[in-house]
């Protein structure tokens, strides 16, 4: 598992792919952990459907990587424009236009096979709530 090959399956729409369930597949158990809450692979390729469709010209930047054995650390950020209907704890935000930057923290637990298995995650979203004028 790379942090590289990580991001760049978020990179893009998942159905760019020609096969996106098997590209996650690749990377992530079915289910997997997220934050204690057991997610499919078509869900994770539904989120991944949902970003990109509140959210266009994405980048990311990569802030600290920690490894350890069964484990990676990702801290980056991500900044992108606000394109399309966003779902949020507040609500649905109708597209602002605005280019939002979001930090991330991702601890990742691998799989004996290297896919990740489980996921704690936590993200500004407040800040990013506060950046398209929402708060």
């Amino acid at each position: 598992m790379t942090v590289d090959r990580l991001l760049a399956l978020w990179a893009v729409p998942p159905d760019t792919r020609p096969d996106p369930e098997a590209d996650f597949a690749a990377l992530y158990t079915d289910p997997v952990l997220v934050n204690g809450t057991s997610i499919g692979l078509a869900e994770m390729v539904d989120r991944a459907r949902a970003l990109h469709a509140a959210f266009t010209g994405h980048e990311r930047e990569v802030l600290e990587v920690v490894e350890a054995p069964g484990k990676l650390a990702v801290a980056f950020r991500l900044i992108a424009d606000h394109t399309g209907p966003w779902s949020t704890a507040v609500g649905e935000l109708a597209p602002t236009g605005k280019r939002l930057s979001l930090t991330v923290v991702d601890v990742l637990t691998l799989a004996p096979d290297g896919r990740i298995a489980e996921i704690v995650m936590v993200a500004d979203e407040i800040g990013r709530l506060r950046q398209a004028g929402a708060l």
